[in-house]
């Protein structure tokens, strides 16, 4: 089992997900990290072999793609009480197409996906959470993309306000502006003319 000030952190997790008895899931535990990263600092890089997952204690993430021409993209945002991490990159052994970046100091337990996967294949309340994880970024990304596809950049900013309405405050303009897939002046724009 992990040392005691991971059991204490982790303890709120566990509860959240249901997981009492862990005794088949102590290699997942044993390689569990805790982290504390600064403003800026990078979780994962796009093109890393990385497996790891983070489950956020304080702070704010960014994952976001980088196009041929330099451009950042902003795919999306994960705060405390979130788990976040190159998910398809684990699940099919390749290179991270994403980076994960910290925007404010953030507090962190890291582990590897595969210990979650192992863990889960001799615990069923692991393997329910295994699902649940899958599940709720399927999910997320589908959201994202219905509301790229499908909405204009006022009806995108209006989403925004009302599914996520912490980012309009904790983020620069220009982070907002990409995640909406509009540009700096266009957002200003919007802005004006919701507050009327």
């Amino acid at each position: 089992m992990p040392g005691a000030e991971i059991q204490t952190r982790l303890a709120p997790w566990l509860q959240r997900w249901s997981l009492e008895n862990m005794d088949t899931a102590t290699a997942w535990f044993s390689n569990m990290v805790l982290r504390t990263c600064d403003s800026e600092d990078f979780l994962v890089r796009c093109g890393e072999h990385s497996d790891t997952i983070f489950l956020l204690e304080s702070g704010l993430v960014r994952l976001f793609y980088v196009t041929p021409d330099g451009k950042e993209r902003n795919k999306a945002f994960y705060r405390a009480g979130q788990v976040c991490g190159p998910v398809s990159a684990a699940i099919t052994h390749s290179a991270a197409p994403f980076s994960i970046q910290c925007l404010e100091p953030t507090e962190l337990i890291s582990f590897r996906f595969r210990d979650l996967f192992e863990a889960g294949r001799h615990n069923l309340a692991v393997s329910r959470l295994y699902g649940d994880m899958i599940s709720e970024a399927f999910i997320r990304n589908e959201q994202r993309e219905a509301m790229l596809l499908t909405l204009n950049a006022e009806q995108r900013y209006r989403w925004l306000l009302e599914h996520e309405p912490d980012l309009v405050q904790r983020l620069a303009q220009f982070h907002i502006a990409s995640y909406l897939g509009i540009d700096a002046v266009s957002l200003s724009r919007l802005k004006r003319k919701i507050r009327g």
